[in-house]
């Protein structure tokens, strides 16, 4: 009886949802924490839910637009944000097959593509990155009009100091812009839940039900020791311990002789490391122990290891790669970041369907796709952070230990923690006290970082339509970072970043609007018991206010036109001395700090708007501003060099970049690293004072450079050690910072009109870096590599027989088509697939060229001399 209740075909939704869920899906019943979410997600409530992994999340979400976007809001949009790329086509092709059975449509933006911009606009719903919701919002705020319901995913990760702070904002944005739209949050049990909920004004469903038994087990000494059973309860021996045991197998690879073990049950274990270095050597001492296991007991599936390792991207264009491909054929492969997007996807594919044994991986997967095992090892308990080794986060280790047990298919999964040291016992115990039995941490705002208020407060400015201090203050406070502080807090930090953006001449302020002043003390008189958020007059004002003969007078309204800059519009108090605020320039920079009025407007510069438009940290546009106006000086003066190097160098120094670590060996005197920086110090654009900085600068910088010289990504992985995903990431970093550089260029107005040939040569050379950096290609590459299905390296192919432009190709002889046939790699149909993509690109260049030609003027229609115009 209990499980008809929790029938899926018993919920308020069309039949066809209802339909799709039970027969595509297989869901007939709900699981109690779904159940018991449904009233309020029904209802159309603000909903956290906060359930372990694999508890059936995304469904209660699902559940919640189709019932708000077909029932109660027919036509409206729906919006799923979620933390990572991965998840974001994960939950993307779950919607899909969802949407299409009940006739809507879903888009997806994670800024990889154009094409993305119509399919967010016409679809039903959206699933985007939090940053790719933020630049929405920025720029296309009406897309938001019609937003109905909105799905938080992994909103735990508002305590991630990089990801938190987007997302924050996002729902308070959200929230203000559209009050009545439903929130549904979800996310692994935290200490502040309830806190959470507060902020959200949702209703908390809070639960450890998990489908799948997960037990808890300490492993030290070959000894294993099950501490505690989260269980779903629906047997009676739920909760019921196994029997402590002792593994047998190497006391020197403890990791060996769990991964074993698990084949011995026939299942798959997924092992967490704290190092990509870690995650590699573990993956390849385990694979040669897993591969002698095979190659006795499954000949067949050495084989197809072996077979989808030759298959493997960029098998041999690395030693990464190479590293990676052996490591499969053992059945036991390795996961972090620096391998290449489609190396990922294709483990955690090979993963999924069973083929592998394991992995071993950073903590990172664990907050990234759903990749369940039947068990999890947690090798490493502690990171290098910050200087010094510390120990995980509860949080995170839940999290990672959650991935054991796969729905459907494991009775219980297996969450073992390998507890290191030499009194063995002990230590077992304090893991298991601290995160087994121990509390969660709770969620704090990372808003408060100076990087994170700078951007938002800008673009609150900027895009947001907040003009006033009141209102800008009213709006911070609205997030979880107002919730958590005092006001008194959140003012000072308020102010001291306005005084900074003021400064940097991002915004400027206008004056005092009087309007807003009276409307707000209004609304305050009407209710008399609402805090208010900013004084109108500092302390000494007010004193001086309840003194005798002093009269406060009240300015002229504050027109929405710019104010002159030595015009004033402040109040002023005759007290028979010049106010501080008098000596500041109104609508102008040099306010001085700590006496804002509530009713001071604010409006963000023209260079203000295009760093939000451009999605750019303030400071990183300062940076790039300073080294850019530097540059233009040297154009001018031609007294130092302005190289390709000195633009990337400048990049790498901004907080929006993420700069590589000079190793131990680098810093050493005459070292490859020191010796370039000594070469190119005449060429650089920054003031860096700290060695260490200046060569990881310089080492990024190094590594862009090279992959424009065409350098490969083995050659740079052996001179540099940096691996493959790092290197494209890097390079995905410095397109964007380039082309943001270059709108800063343009932006920037101190230069007089003497100066212009000199800046249109620099944003040339801009615009021509950024193409390279793109394509990883030499200039004269540049015609070739923008033709679909030609890389930097067929295009240099290509060049070898004098193809350099589409029309070549185009124009190409016999002899040529048949020297590009016989290169590796080349084939009938790639041609033909080229040639086809050639044939468009010229067409559209003949097009570009009729629309600019100025028409043609006929030699017999031009006047002889002395011809006269006639008067008629």
């Amino acid at each position: 009886m209990e499980g008809a209740e929790r029938a899926v075909s018993k919920l308020d939704l069309p039949h066809k949802v209802t339909d799709f869920l039970t027969s595509s899906w297989g869901i007939v019943n709900l699981h109690p924490p779904q159940f018991e979410a449904m009233p309020s997600v029904l209802g159309g409530s603000n909903t956290l839910l906060a359930i372990p992994t694999a508890s059936g999340k995304s469904l209660v979400a699902y559940i919640g637009i189709m019932k708000r976007i077909l029932v109660d809001d027919p036509g409206s949009k729906a919006v799923y944000i979620v933390p990572l790329k991965a998840l974001a086509s994960e939950k993307f092709d779950d919607l899909s097959e969802l949407c299409a059975a009940v006739g809507l449509s879903v888009g997806l933006g994670i800024g990889d593509a154009s094409a993305e911009a119509k399919k967010i606009e016409e679809c039903d719903v959206l699933v985007c990155t939090s940053e790719k919701l933020d630049s929405l919002m920025r720029n296309r705020s009406e897309l938001m009009a019609n937003v109905s319901i909105v799905v938080a995913d992994e909103f735990h990760l508002m305590n991630d100091a990089t990801r938190g702070p987007t997302l924050e904002i996002n729902l308070t944005r959200l929230r203000h812009l559209r009050p009545k739209a439903q929130i549904i949050a979800l996310s692994a049990t935290v200490g502040n839940c309830q806190d959470l909920a507060t902020w959200l004004d949702a209703t908390l469903v809070l639960s450890d039900w998990r489908p799948v038994a997960l037990e808890y087990s300490t492993f030290h000494d070959m000894h294993l020791e099950p501490r505690l059973v989260q269980s779903s309860a629906m047997s009676s021996d739920g909760d019921a311990l196994q029997p402590p045991r002792d593994l047998e197998g190497p006391k020197s690879h403890p990791t060996w002789v769990v991964v074993n073990d698990t084949i011995d049950q026939e299942g798959q274990v997924l092992v967490f490391v704290g190092t990509r270095r870690s995650a590699q050597s573990e993956a390849l001492k385990l694979s040669k122990r897993v591969l002698k296991r095979l190659t006795k007991e499954d000949p067949d599936r050495v084989k197809r290891l072996a077979a989808f390792a030759d298959r493997l991207e960029g098998g041999q264009q690395t030693a990464m790669a190479e590293r990676l491909a052996t490591a499969i054929r053992g059945g036991f492969a390795f996961h972090h970041a620096g391998l290449t997007h489609g190396q990922r996807k294709a483990i955690e594919g090979a993963f999924k369907d069973g083929l592998l044994v394991g992995l071993a991986a950073t903590p990172t997967l664990a907050a990234g796709v759903n990749l369940p095992a039947r068990r999890v090892l947690v090798r490493d308990l502690k990171r290098w952070d910050d200087g010094m080794s510390r120990p995980l986060p509860v949080m995170e280790v839940r999290q990672m230990l959650g991935r054991a047990g796969r729905p459907k298919y494991d009775a219980f999964g297996e969450a073992w923690v390998l507890c290191k040291g030499t009194d063995g016992w002990a230590i077992a115990d304090d893991v298991s006290r601290r995160y087994f039995f121990g509390p969660v941490e709770s969620i704090s705002s990372k808003l408060s970082s100076e990087p994170a208020l700078r951007t938002h407060l800008l673009a609150a400015i900027a895009a947001g339509g907040f003009r006033h201090r009141g209102e800008l203050g009213e709006f911070f406070q609205a997030t979880f970072l107002g919730a958590s502080v005092s006001p008194t807090y959140l003012k000072e930090q308020l102010d001291r970043m306005l005084d900074w953006l003021v400064a940097e001449r991002f915004i400027r302020r206008v004056g005092v609007d009087d309007d807003y002043v009276a409307r707000k003390a209004d609304s305050s008189a009407a209710s008399s018991s609402e805090e208010d958020w900013d004084d109108e007059l500092p302390i000494w004002a007010s004193i001086a206010k309840s003194t005798g003969g002093v009269d406060f007078q009240a300015p002229q309204s504050l027109t929405t036109q710019r104010q002159p800059r030595n015009e004033s519009a402040f109040t002023k108090a005759s007290l028979g001395f010049t106010q501080a605020t008098d000596l500041a320039h109104v609508g102008g920079w040099d306010q001085p700090t700590g006496v804002d009025h509530h009713g001071m407007v604010y409006e963000a510069t023209m260079m203000g708007e295009r760093i939000t438009q451009m999605y750019l940290d303030p400071l990183s546009a300062s940076q790039l501003r300073t080294g850019l106006r530097r540059a233009v000086r040297r154009l001018v003066r031609q007294n130092r060099p302005v190289t390709e190097f000195s633009l990337l160098q400048l990049a790498t120094t901004t907080p929006d970049f993420n700069a590589l670590w000079a190793k131990n060996s680098d810093m050493e005197v005459n070292s490859l690293l020191w010796l370039k920086t000594n070469t190119i110090e005449e060429e650089l654009l920054t003031d860096i004072t700290l060695e260490e900085r200046l060569l990881g600068y310089v080492k990024s910088a190094w590594m862009l450079e090279k992959w424009i010289e065409e350098e490969t990504l083995r050659e740079i992985e052996t001179d540099l050690d940096v691996s493959p995903g790092d290197v494209n990431h890097r390079v995905d970093l410095m397109g964007w910072l380039l082309a943001a550089a270059r709108q800063v260029l343009l932006t920037d107005d101190v230069f007089s009109e003497d100066h212009l040939a000199e800046i249109d040569q620099l944003s040339s050379m801009i615009d021509v870096l950024r193409q390279r950096i793109r394509h990883g290609c030499k200039p004269d590459l540049l015609n070739l590599v923008n033709i679909k299905h030609v890389g930097r390296a067929r295009a240099r192919e290509m060049s070898k027989i004098e193809l350099r432009t589409p029309r070549d190709v185009l124009a190409m002889s016999r002899k040529q088509r048949s020297d590009l046939l016989a290169l590796r790699g080349w084939g009938p149909v790639l041609l033909q697939n080229i040639l086809t993509e050639v044939e468009k690109v010229v067409e559209k260049e003949n097009k570009a060229t009729h629309r600019t030609s100025p028409p043609r003027v006929h030699e017999d229609d031009v006047p002889l001399s002395g011809e006269r115009q006639s008067d008629d």
